[in-house]
């Protein structure tokens, strides 16, 4: 379905971004998708509880720029899984989403929080499938001590018998307002989150998520591992990093770049989804990286 942003998203801040809302036609991987005679491509993967939607701020300040921003499984627009959600999957949707699309041009891999986490895993698998990596407010694969592993495992699994059905709201603008306040980003942000994560039934809203989303990954890499898949990405790395995200640490990124062959990293104003509050100073960076390297 070819649609603008003002047609497919007609309470956007963003009616110049000409987007189109397609879905591969194996893997069923919804995707928003910006087509420009760019020599190259910027697939886009957001975060946890997010959809493709949060990069339209970003894709508006890129004009020239060939963007396609999917939709994990589970999230906005696309198929939720029939069996729970494991970290590594997700790497094998971008190998399949890539494969589908076909690109005939160098691809850049934008991946924002969960997106960045497996977009450095993919680089590291697959470093000859991409010209250039940029992580925002996230970077290489979460980790845990080894001597945690059996206490997780065991309170991923509990989880998985306490999780309640999905809630339903009277109001979208309450959603909208909540999503904000949760999130620190403006109205006009969570409603482009909002409006693609929900589906009304019978006079009420509903989240479109699956609900298994907010279970725990079973597994997780050990920080030795986490350390080899970082120390596996060759390609140019970009990390963009939030001065009010109290997870993503200065001592954290420290180490982290230690890992990296080849990576810059930008601090900007805002929190976790600062690509949505800073998005002309977040595009800046990005294409200033991109010219580097295509």
């Amino acid at each position: 379905m070819k649609c603008s942003a003002s047609t497919c998203l007609p309470n956007s801040a963003f009616p110049l971004s000409m987007l189109s809302e397609s879905s591969l036609p194996k893997s069923k991987l919804a995707y928003l998708e910006q087509t420009t005679d760019s020599p190259y491509c910027l697939l886009m993967l957001h975060g946890w509880m997010d959809n493709a939607a949060s990069f339209i701020p970003v894709i508006h300040e890129l004009p020239n720029s060939h963007c396609i921003a999917l939709d994990f499984p589970g999230h906005g627009l696309s198929l939720h899984r029939q069996d729970y959600y494991h970290f590594v999957d997700y790497v094998d949707d971008v190998y399949v989403a890539l494969n589908e699309l076909n690109l005939s041009k160098p691809v850049i891999l934008i991946g924002h929080s969960l997106g960045a986490l497996v977009a450095s895993c993919f680089a590291a698998a697959f470093p000859e499938q991409l010209s250039g990596l940029i992580c925002i407010d996230g970077i290489g694969p979460l980790s845990l001590a080894s001597h945690e592993t059996s206490t997780h495992l065991a309170k991923a699994i509990r989880q998985r018998q306490q999780l309640k059905p999905a809630k339903s709201f009277a109001e979208l603008d309450y959603v909208v307002a909540l999503r904000a306040k949760t999130n620190a980003i403006s109205t006009e942000n969570s409603r482009l989150l909002v409006e693609r994560a929900t589906i009304q039934r019978e006079g009420l809203w509903y989240w479109r998520h699956d609900e298994k989303l907010k279970l725990s990954s079973p597994l997780r890499f050990s920080e030795e591992q986490a350390k080899q898949i970082c120390q596996a990405v060759v390609t140019p790395c970009l990390l963009l990093a939030a001065n009010e995200y109290p997870l993503l640490k200065p001592d954290y990124i420290a180490l982290r770049q230690q890992w990296f062959n080849n990576i810059q990293t930008q601090l900007l104003s805002g929190g976790h989804h600062l690509h949505m509050q800073n998005p002309h100073a977040t595009a800046q960076l990005l294409h200033d990286f991109i010219k580097t390297i295509v």
